[in-house]
């Protein structure tokens, strides 16, 4: 039997602080790295983990003969015990006869324990498998991965964010699919580690699917599992996270041409790798008998820059990969794209022509259905109803955001003149999808019955996202059809809050600016947009024909 480890964080738990001086000087230490420093210096960095696979992964049989890896972590300014324990971690849970080397990329930190104290660690401690690497002046996190890449010797490449922990056994089923087919990638299940307290949790027994909005905002997908498939097996996957994966060196760096140089700092290069693995390549598959715990930080000194880098790089990455789908990214924010200088594109579009790459449009419709079924392209699509919605118990208040962020509460306020074009404010422009959301205007966040806020539109059918509309009782229903529950005023503090379904209620009862009649009373054979002709269901106005 094996011999339970005692200690701060062992198995994968949390430590909290009780001492209010600690408490105070961690949290001075959390504001600047996003970690409890404190409480992950206290943990070792062997610490025991959980082990998040099915039972099956752990009899599994994997190729016996795999091809050796270089593993690259990047970091900017990373919590030094953060780093080390994601280094311990791949020391420890590896393979010897796999795990080439280690590279580890510092992207110029300021942090001074970053150099010296920790190139004396690694040679005191690591001296065969681990090699630093101190760049001269920043580079982001795609053009530091490139560097580690082309100092690499291993058959396979890894990527991780230097903010990670493996689980049990992890590369063996990681490296198999590539043994197999070395022109597609692997990413493995990506648990969490918690950053305030280093718990440890798992995300999902059999991976989830991945995807983005026309935001281009990531979005996790529910991973449908059809009877008699093995959901161990390595499945496709249409988009990775970014922060864990698995690709050949030469098919990655000579073939694919690694990433596009020209992204800077962080965000995208996620994208078009996923693009150029299933538009040129074999794709990407997820392994769910790997695992990877990863931390979310609610705070990243490694993404602040004077520079707008983010609509730099989604800009390269429409123009050179979406076609003509780009015009449903660049509708959504058209005045930040207008402005943003995108840099030369002639070395990724001939990389494209190179590979006789797919059109964009096999992606959307061949490796990931959901995006459109989702989110769709058309911002102005067909809906039940849209504009203000206003309280009938007092219809110059309407339903108003506040100015609030997303997850923050909404409420009411006093109804806003419309504009030249008829339309209201944003704050107060509502769309009730045939998705049957509730869309904050030509947004991506829809009313959610948690703590009545804004969310991000999660895109799945029921549930606290879910709304009905009743033309004749004039109240909004949430959750399914046949549940009790109303979105209900309270004038008292201009709130909003959810109560079981009163119709004599006037305070449950809201009238949309414009209501199409025909699809509200097509209501149960409606739900989504794929075989709708829109022709059917023309928006019809309760104040004026919209024309």
């Amino acid at each position: 039997m094996k011999q339970e480890v005692l200690g701060p964080g062992e198995n994968g738990e949390g430590v909290k602080l009780i001492e209010p001086e600690y408490i105070e000087q961690n949290l001075e230490a959390y504001n600047e790295t996003g970690f409890s420093v404190l409480i992950s210096d206290m943990i070792s960095l062997n610490r025991t983990i959980v082990d998040f696979r099915a039972d099956a992964c752990k009899s599994r049989k994997y190729l016996a003969s795999l091809p050796n890896v270089s593993v690259i972590i990047i970091f900017r300014d990373e919590v030094k015990s953060v780093l080390l324990r994601t280094v311990h971690g791949v020391i420890n849970r590896t393979p010897s006869e796999l795990l080439h080397e280690i590279i580890l990329v510092n992207d110029n930190s300021t942090h001074r324990d970053l150099y010296r104290p920790l190139q004396i660690y690694v040679r005191e401690n690591f001296p065969k498998k681990v090699k630093i690497v101190n760049l001269k002046e920043r580079k982001g996190l795609i053009v530091t991965r490139l560097e580690g890449a082309r100092r690499a010797s291993g058959k396979v490449l890894v990527f991780f964010d230097s903010h990670v922990e493996v689980g049990i056994n992890w590369l063996p089923p990681l490296l198999d699919p590539i043994a197999r087919n070395r022109r597609l990638a692997t990413v493995p299940v990506i648990d969490n580690f918690d950053p305030d307290f280093f718990s440890m949790s798992s995300n999902s027994l059999y991976g989830t699917r991945a995807g983005f909005d026309w935001n281009l905002i990531y979005r996790i997908f529910e991973r449908n599992i059809p009877e008699g498939i093995d959901p161990l097996k390595p499945f496709p996957n249409p988009i990775m996270l970014g922060c864990a994966f698995a690709i050949d060196r030469i098919f990655f760096l000579d073939e694919l041409g690694g990433y596009d140089e020209e992204f800077r700092i962080w965000n995208g290069e996620n994208y078009e790798l996923s693009f150029k693995l299933w538009l040129c390549a074999d794709g990407l598959y997820e392994v769910p008998c790997s695992r990877v715990a990863h931390s979310f930080r609610r705070i990243n000194p490694t993404r602040v820059s004077k520079e707008d880098f983010l609509n730099r790089n989604f800009k390269r990455l429409t123009e050179v990969w979406m076609d003509e789908f780009k015009n449903a990214v660049y509708s959504r924010n058209p005045e930040a794209f207008a402005k943003t200088d995108a840099g030369d594109l002639t070395k990724p579009k001939e990389i494209r022509s190179r590979l006789n790459c797919k059109p964009f449009k096999y992606f959307l419709e061949e490796i990931a259905p959901e995006i459109t079924s989702r989110f769709p392209l058309q911002k102005d699509h067909a809906l039940f109803a849209s504009g203000q919605i206003k309280s009938l118990a007092d219809e110059n208040i309407c339903l108003d955001t506040l100015g609030r962020a997303e997850a923050e509460p909404i409420g009411l306020y006093a109804c806003h003149p419309l504009d030249s074009n008829q339309m209201p404010p944003q704050t107060q422009f509502f769309r009730l999808s045939f998705l049957k959301n509730l869309v904050l205007g030509y947004s991506d966040y829809c009313l959610d019955s948690w703590r009545t806020s804004v969310l991000s539109c999660s895109g799945s059918k029921g549930g606290n996202q879910y709304w009905k509309y009743n033309p004749e009782t004039h109240m909004l229903i949430n959750g399914y059809d046949d549940n009790n529950e109303c979105l209900t005023a309270v004038f008292s503090n201009q709130s909003l809050t959810i109560q079981k379904c009163d119709k004599q209620n006037q305070f449950q009862k809201w009238k949309f600016s414009y209501e199409n009649e025909t699809a509200l009373n097509a209501w149960n054979d409606i739900y989504g947009y794929g075989s709708i002709d829109f022709r059917d269901y023309s928006v019809i106005s309760l104040d004026s024909i919209c024309e």
